[in-house]
């Protein structure tokens, strides 16, 4: 029923999703080092009022 050869098929697949989980990391790793400072500019105004 499965065959243990790699299609180019498979490869491709294999190689969309490592490449997915891997721009999701990037973005993440992005996201983190940008909140504390998008935090500290969003609450500036509110603690001057």
């Amino acid at each position: 029923m499965f065959t243990k050869t790699k299609s180019k098929l498979d490869k491709a697949i294999l190689f969309s999703v490592a490449a997915m989980l891997a721009c999701n990391v990037i973005v993440m790793s992005q996201q983190l080092t940008s909140a504390p400072h998008f935090a500290v500019t969003r609450s500036a105004p509110a603690q001057q009022a």
